[in-house]
């Protein structure tokens, strides 16, 4: 199983963006056949300089904890944010 962070959301002062994990299966035949499914699992919060999470589950996660699930997620959101126009 894999994992993406979707494109983050600005709203406010703060920037959303979800941590979905993937899983997909090919199937053998006559014709090639992939079925596959994404599923968010983490909400990732940007606020006032710092970073926090949002478990489906109801928990809250630390920016740590979100690395070591989930490494380069918040990296790769920053970098995304910086390539966005502000009012997006």
């Amino acid at each position: 199983m894999s994992w993406v962070v979707d494109p983050p959301v600005r709203a406010g002062a703060r920037v959303f963006a979800a941590v979905c994990r993937l899983r997909g299966a090919c199937h053998s035949s006559e014709a090639a056949v992939y079925s596959g499914e994404k599923r968010p699992v983490l909400i990732l919060v940007f606020h006032r300089g710092a970073v926090t999470g949002a478990g489906i589950d109801g928990k809250s996660y630390s920016a740590a904890e979100i690395e070591e699930s989930f490494p380069q997620a918040i990296a790769r959101t920053l970098a995304r944010l910086a390539r966005m126009p502000q009012g997006q």
